[in-house]
């Protein structure tokens, strides 16, 4: 094996490296679910933070919306409960 031969065989070794460290350095952040779970809940946090800054009545307006939304199921679910022990 001449010495150009190992030249190009070490080449194509570091090449090989440097792209399965590159796979594998992506599959580790697509695994990664707890920090896609953390990464998604800043994003929404950031999201409902700026949304409350531009437009507080719509946010104010929204909360409710969801805390009616909230009480509604609560109530259909407690009359459900309560009309099957009656």
């Amino acid at each position: 094996m001449s010495s150009e031969e190992k030249r190009h065989g070490i080449a194509e070794a570091a090449q090989a490296r440097s792209e399965l460290y590159d796979t594998l350095s992506q599959l580790k952040v697509r695994l990664n679910y707890a920090q896609r779970v953390d990464d998604a809940l800043d994003d929404a946090k950031s999201r409902i933070a700026e949304e409350k800054r531009e437009n507080p009545a719509g946010f104010a307006a929204g909360v409710a919306g969801a805390a009616v939304l909230a009480g509604l199921a609560v109530w259909g679910i407690a009359s459900a409960v309560a009309r099957r022990f009656s």
